[in-house]
C-alpha cells in the first residue's frame, strides 16, 4: 500500500514575529500554528540548553496546536572526530535525541561531520559504524526519534547526497534530511 505524499511547512525556529506573551519556544509554537504553518524546527545548532519542564511545556504546546517538531542538533557534532574527543562530540546528538523526544520531536536533524581531508569512503567506514551506535542506544533507551543526516552544500562536510544515501542504506530506517 502507497502512502499518500503530504508535505509539512514550517519555520526553523521562531520566527521574529512571535509575541513577547508567551515568550520562547511556546510563543513561537503557538504563533507558527496562528499563521497557518504546520511544523517548527527547534534549532538548537549552538547547543541543547533545555531542560525537562522546558521540554514539556514545549511539548504540550505543540499537542495543543497540531504543530510538528523537529529538532536540528548542534553544529559541533562530527562522527569523524578522533577517538579522544569523540565521546563529547557524540553526546552532543544523544542530549538532541534525548531532550528533543522529550519536546516532542520526532526527527533529529543533524550535520554527520567533516572529511579532514580524508576521502568519503573511508569517512563512511568510520561514521556509519558510530552512527548505528548512537541508534542503538537510542533504541536500547526506547528513545523512538528518527535520525537525519543532513546532506550539506559544503565541500569538506560529509553529507554530499550520495554520503547519505551510503548512510541510509547501511542503517534500516534512517531517511535523509533535504
Amino acid at each position: 500500500m502507497e502512502m499518500p505524499l503530504s508535505f509539512l511547512f514550517g519555520t526553523v525556529g521562531s520566527l521574529a514575529a512571535t509575541p513577547f506573551k508567551p515568550d520562547g519556544t511556546v510563543g513561537g509554537i503557538q504563533y507558527a500554528a496562528y499563521i497557518g504553518l504546520d511544523a517548527l524546527e527547534l534549532a538548537w545548532v549552538q547547543g541543547v540548553r533545555v531542560g525537562e519542564m522546558t521540554c514539556a511545556a514545549i511539548k504540550q504546546a505543540a499537542a495543543e496546536t497540531g504543530v510538528a517538531l523537529s529538532v536540528r542538533a548542534p553544529n559541533y557534532i562530527n562522527l569523524n572526530g578522533d577517538d579522544e574527543k569523540l565521546p563529547r562530540l557524540r553526546q552532543y546528538l544523544i542530549d538532541a535525541t534525548h531532550y528533543g523526544n522529550l519536546a516532542g520531536a520526532t526527527d533529529i536533524i543533524f550535520q554527520p561531520g567533516t572529511y579532514f581531508g580524508h576521502p568519503a569512503d573511508e569517512v563512511l567506514k568510520v561514521t556509519i559504524p558510530r552512527f548505528l551506535s548512537c541508534v542503538d542506544e537510542l533504541r536500547a533507551s526506547g528513545n523512538p526519534v528518527t535520525l537525519r543526516p543532513e546532506i550539506s552544500g559544503k565541500a569538506a562536510m560529509l553529507g554530499s547526497l550520495t554520503d547519505v544515501l551510503a548512510m541510509v542504506l547501511a542503517i534500516p530506517g534512517r531517511c535523509p534530511m533535504y
